[in-house]
Parts: structure tokens; C-alpha cells; sequence
């Protein structure tokens, strides 16, 4: 009853016998196996879990319940104080004795309080909710109190990463506040939740501080910058980026004139998020750099955190690898010092990013994998949701997936189907898959998007996923919208501080893509020259073969015909890449390409096989006498000849004949090589 290892000073409280008299007790279930000792603890504990229970369901009911309530009072009372409050708890809560509630409410209280400052955050839940439930069994207890208990569960729960939890008792603390008299404690349960972007926790978060802006004074301009930034990031993650930029604004304005660090991090966090789009890169490092000073003073359990993740997002979108990697070590050091669920989420989930970035496919899978295994904990669809979305990704970047894969996406898809950026990859993994007719019918609301959509979180990524698909589906109009509304970003990396799954290089890559797709052949050929160096500089080895395959394919789509033999060796330097790098659809299509302008090539030239010798020898500054000797042909032949080469290429002489004889012997032995 009192626990596996046995406390002999608590056993003699408990059951009233002498020092000795336990001592004989003890001996006696030595003696008969019940108890085993352990000479390097001096400890005794029960020989298996097995017995002790035995031992325990024999016990009479009421029997049961009188040691319990002992056993509670002997801890109460003993000289150890609040490192038994947790045993008291348990006891009382089992003893059912007169009064057990306040009792057990007390001590569980305490044993919350002592767990979360041990960062114990599961065991710290596990106790604030044994308080709240003690309370709620007690008719005595004011309101007040069960509302201050609900609200010390719901932030229990979010420091253990229990985010549904947490909200369920904000929601009910909310409730309890206007019978309580207690309007401070309805804000309060408006502000516990923070950094989760999964739509309805947002849309739940919004409606709290709503209800709670009516009952703060004007004057406290604090808690009014905390509620107007929540109301800001509700804004943001709506799609309202304009009116999130207004009241972020405002909010950090608020917060600027409190000065209270807890409203000034709400504050950056809600102007982080309205800024979330790539043309704010700058600002945006700025307000993560000033959130990583602030955090010291907030008493937030996350504020720490916040900074580091945002300045890896902008790492990434500025090419920065160094800096992407000195800002994990710092998530890291904060998720093995603190024993956030959240932490380690970001954590995993960034090195996976970093990992695909450069090739390392086993590792970014690895990562991805840890990440599920955190998001499962948490239980929110937006952190799982986030799994999903690096596997599609990387089977884009594949350019495969397969039957099962793609079944488990779309039925992950459809539980956030009222976000846009998630539908979008509904058509992308249709076409994947090859089901190009679905892939087109699911895309249809999407082509109308371009011009319509509110710069802010995810305005570039949706932009982006729509050009993707556009470009699967050979859609030229979507493709040309899309270029045309993204031209005027400065070159960058893809990122844009929202948190992204993936970061897949170069932004110019894709839009070569989309360029090339709408018929802007010598605008690809740009962008893709620029993602070639973007990438190589960053070793971002995936995205610098696809750059060098979109390249390749604008070469082949120009007028020049001189542009095949560098096409030509652009996709054989991609293929190569694709094989080391295992990306079979990639590799299916640099091979195809190869093969096309292979054919190419050997139907653009205009003469015959017996001309081509001529033309060789030519080259080969060999006069017609010459080159009769070498052939066994007549002079006049060879001069028939000579001429008949001259009209077909349209030249006028013979070193314009070697000139070309010379480039196409170089294509053959591209081709050959």
C-alpha cells in the first residue's frame, strides 16, 4: 500500500507498532520471500510487483481505506513536507475520509507545483488535474478556486505538451471566471495556449480573447497587447494577412508602451507571423533576434524556444547553413534542459529539413520519423499534419510515390481540408501518382487563385504549390499567373518564417520551372543559371541536379540549335546526380530528355553520311585532291560534293565547313562520353 520499496519510519507511523515490532514484521516476510533486500541501497521492496498487489486486493475494503488515510496523515505530518506531497495525495484521494478532498486538493497542488519546477511537466499535469478533480469533488469549494486550479491545469497540460487538454480546461476556466468574479482569470486562460497554428486551436484561442478584451481596463495596456497579438495571429492564420499586419502592429505598439516582457514577446510573435512572407526577411530576423532578448525575462514556458525556431526559418531562406546549424544546438539545449514535447518536435522536424536540403535523404527520413513520434504525443493535426507534408515533398522531389504512401496522405489531407496550402497538395500527389485526370479536376479551384491570394503566412507556399502542380499538369495560363506574381521577389532560398516542412533550395529553380511551362524560354534559361550557382553554393545537391535538368530543358526547348550539346551535358551531369542521390523519377526524366536530344541531333543534320566525311576531312584542312586521294573519288566528285554541303548549311567557305564539322564531331563525343 505504501509503495514498492519499504519506508520503515512511515510503516511504524502507520500501523502503530514499535520500532522493533516492524523490524520482526519485516524479517518475517524476508524470511518467507515476500520481501527481498538490497545490500547496496540497505533498502527492502517486495519481491515482485505480483505479490505486493496480491497482498494489497486481499485487504479488506475498509480496511484498505483506514491505512490509506493514515498513511496520508503520517506523511502530512512528517518532517519531509512537500517531497511527500505527492504520496499524501494518492493516499487521501484513496482513503475516502472525512474531508479527503481539501486534503488531497492541497497536496496534489503542491506536488504540481513541485513537479513543474523539477521540469517533471507529465507528472506536473498528471497532478494538477488530481487537484482539480479534488476540488470539484469538494461542495465547498468557492468558484474561485476551481477556477484557479482549472486554469493551473490547462497550463500543466501545455508546458507537457498536452495541447487539447490544456485547451479544454482554458475553455472551462473561461466558463468559471464571471461566477468566480474573477475577469483576470478569464485572460489568463486566453493566454496560456501559444504557437500552435492548427486551425482550430486558433479559431478556439480567438474566441477567448475575445471574450476576455471586454473584461480588461483600458488602461492595462499589457494584458490588451497580449489579447490584440493572439487576435492578430487568428488574423494571420485565416488568411487576412492585411488585417493581421494592423493588429500586430498595434499589439506590439501596446506592448511597447507596458514594457511588460510577457506582452512584448506576444507582441513579435503576432508582428513574426503577419510578416511571414518572403519579401520580409529582414524585418523578420530582426524580431527574432529580439524575441531571443526578451525571452529572458518572460515567464512563458516556451519563450525561449520561439526565437531559435524562427531564426532557423530565416537561415534557411537566406542560404545560411551555418547559422541554421548553430540555432539548432540551441533548440536542442533547450528541449534536453527544459523536456518540451515542443522543442523536440521542432527540433526533429528542422533536421530533417536540413538533411534533405543537402541529399541526405536516410537521415531526413530518420528526423521525420522522430518528429511523428513527438507529434503523436502532442495529438495536434497541425504538428502530424507536418509529417505528411515532408513525405510529399520528398516524393516530389523524387518525383514518385507510391499507392500507399499517397492513400495515407489523402486521408491526412482531408482532416485539414480547410486550408488551402493543405488541398493543394491533393492534385500534386494525384499526379504523383499518375492519375493526371483527377490531378487536373482536384486543381481546378486552384487556378483561379493567382491575384486573389493576401500576402502573409503561406502566400508564397501556396503560390509555389500551385505553380508545382501547374507545371505536373503542364498548365501554361496557371504557370504564366503564378511567374508572373512571384517575378518581382528578390532571388532568395525557399522559406518564408511560417514554418515550412521542406526548404528545397533556390527559389529560382522553380520559378525556371514555371517560366518554361509558360513559354518563357530565355527568362528559364536565366532563372535557371541562377539556381544552379544558388544551390551549388550551399551544397544543396537534389535541387542542384533539377536545376541543371531545367536548364537542360530550356536549352533543348531554344530556337539555338547550338544550345543541344550543353543541354546535353547539363542532364547527363543531372542523371548522374539522381542515381548517386536515388531519385528514380528524377533519373526517368533526365534519361528521356537525353534520349530526345539525342534524336535530336542526329536528325538536324542536313547531309548525307558521305558529305559528313567530305566535311570531316575539310576540317581537317585537307584540299580536293586531297580528299579524293583519301576516299578514292574523282577531284570533280569531291568538288560536287563541297558544293553541295556549302548550300545545305547556307555557307559560303570551306572554313565555315570545318567550323561546323568540328562542333558536331564535339556533340558526338558529348554523346559518346
Amino acid at each position: 500500500m505504501l509503495g514498492e520499496r519499504i519506508d520503515p519510519p512511515l510503516l511504524r507511523e502507520v500501523t502503530g507498532l514499535s520500532g522493533a515490532g516492524v523490524a520482526a514484521a519485516l524479517d518475517r516476510a524476508a524470511a518467507l520471500g515476500v520481501l527481498t533486500s538490497s545490500p547496496e541501497a540497505a533498502q527492502l521492496s517486495f519481491a515482485h510487483a505480483l505479490v505486493r498487489d496480491a497482498v494489497y486486493d486481499d485487504l479488506a475494503p475498509s480496511r484498505r481505506m483506514a491505512l490509506h488515510e493514515r498513511a496520508a496523515r503520517a506523511l502530512e505530518q512528517s518532517e519531509r513536507g512537500s517531497g511527500c506531497a505527492a504520496q499524501a495525495a494518492v493516499h487521501w484521494q484513496r482513503s475516502g475520509a472525512p474531508g479527503w478532498a481539501e486534503h488531497c486538493q492541497r497536496q496534489a497542488h503542491a506536488a504540481a507545483r513541485s513537479a513543474a519546477a523539477s521540469l517533471a511537466y507529465d507528472e506536473a499535469a498528471r497532478f494538477a488535474a488530481l487537484a482539480l478533480r479534488a476540488a470539484e469533488a469538494d461542495a465547498a469549494q468557492p468558484a474561485g478556486t476551481r477556477a484557479e486550479l482549472t486554469l493551473e491545469a490547462a497550463r500543466a497540460e501545455f508546458a507537457a505538451g498536452h495541447i487539447d487538454a490544456s485547451l479544454a480546461h482554458c475553455q472551462a476556466a473561461a466558463r468559471l471566471a464571471p461566477e468566480a468574479g474573477r475577469p483576470d482569470i478569464r485572460v489568463a486562460a486566453a493566454l496560456v495556449i501559444t504557437g500552435i497554428g492548427d486551425p482550430a486551436m486558433t479559431t478556439a484561442v480567438d474566441t477567448l480573447c475575445a471574450e476576455a478584451l471586454g473584461a480588461v481596463a483600458e488602461q492595462d495596456t499589457a494584458l490588451r497587447a497580449r489579447l490584440r497579438a493572439r487576435q492578430a495571429l487568428f488574423a494571420a492564420e485565416a488568411g487576412a494577412g492585411n488585417l493581421a499586419r494592423e493588429l500586430s502592429a498595434e499589439a506590439l505598439a501596446l506592448a511597447e508602451r507596458g514594457g511588460d516582457p510577457d506582452a512584448l514577446l506576444d507582441g513579435i510573435h503576432a508582428r513574426h507571423l503577419a510578416l511571414s512572407a518572403p519579401q520580409f526577411l529582414a524585418q523578420r530576423v530582426e524580431l527574432a533576434e529580439r524575441a531571443c532578448l526578451v525571452a529572458r525575462q518572460a515567464r512563458q514556458p516556451l519563450a525561449e524556444l520561439w526565437g531559435h525556431v524562427w531564426l532557423v526559418d530565416a537561415a534557411f531562406q537566406a542560404g545560411d547553413l551555418a547559422a541554421v546549424d548553430d540555432e539548432l544546438g540551441r533548440i536542442e539545449q533547450f528541449a534536453v534542459t527544459r523536456r518540451h514535447g515542443l522543442a523536440w518536435w521542432h527540433l526533429h522536424r528542422l533536421r530533417a529539413t536540413r538533411a534533405a536540403l543537402v541529399g541526405d535523404l536516410g537521415a531526413a527520413i530518420e528526423h521525420n520519423e522522430a518528429a511523428r513520434a513527438v507529434a503523436e504525443q502532442i495529438g495536434t493535426v497541425s504538428t502530424l499534419g507536418m509529417y505528411y507534408a515532408f513525405l510529399n515533398q520528398l516524393a516530389l522531389l523524387r518525383g514518385t510515390m507510391d499507392r500507399e504512401t499517397s492513400q495515407a496522405a489523402i486521408a491526412m489531407l482531408r482532416q485539414a481540408s480547410g486550408i488551402a496550402l493543405v488541398r493543394v497538395f491533393v492534385p500534386m500527389v494525384h499526379a504523383l501518382t499518375g492519375d493526371l485526370d483527377l490531378a487536373r479536376a482536384t486543381f481546378e479551384e486552384f487556378r483561379h487563385m493567382p491575384g486573389t491570394i493576401e500576402v502573409g503566412p503561406r502566400w508564397g507556399a501556396l503560390l509555389i504549390f500551385i505553380g508545382v502542380v501547374a507545371v505536373l499538369l503542364g498548365d501554361a495560363d496557371t504557370a504564366d499567373r503564378v511567374y508572373r506574381e512571384l517575378s518581382g521577389l528578390a532571388p532568395c532560398y525557399m522559406g518564408d518564417g511560417s514554418g515550412a516542412a521542406f526548404c528545397a533550395g533556390s527559389l529560382e529553380r522553380p520559378m525556371g520551372d514555371l517560366a518554361l511551362t509558360a513559354g518563357r524560354v530565355d527568362e528559364a534559361i536565366r532563372r535557371y543559371t541562377s539556381a544552379i550557382e544558388m544551390n551549388a553554393r550551399i551544397g544543396a545537391r537534389p535541387f542542384l541536379a533539377l536545376s541543371r535538368l531545367g536548364l537542360a530543358r530550356a536549352l533543348a526547348a531554344s530556337d539555338d540549335r547550338g544550345d543541344l550539346t550543353a543541354a546535353r551535358a547539363m542532364v547527363t551531369e543531372a542523371a548522374a546526380e539522381f542515381r548517386r542521390l536515388d531519385l528514380p523519377g528524377q533519373l526517368a526524366a533526365a534519361d528521356a530528355l537525353l534520349a530526345g536530344i539525342d534524336a535530336r541531333a542526329r536528325a538536324a543534320s542536313p547531309l548525307s553520311p558521305r558529305e559528313c566525311e567530305v566535311a570531316s576531312l575539310v576540317a581537317q584542312a585537307m584540299s580536293n585532291r586531297q580528299i579524293a586521294e583519301r576516299l578514292v573519288l574523282s577531284e570533280r566528285t569531291v568538288e560536287t560534293h563541297v558544293r553541295s554541303i556549302l548550300a545545305k548549311l547556307g555557307y559560303s567557305t570551306r572554313t565555315e565547313i570545318a567550323t561546323w564539322s568540328l562542333r558536331s564531331d564535339a556533340a558526338d563525343a558529348s554523346r559518346g562520353g
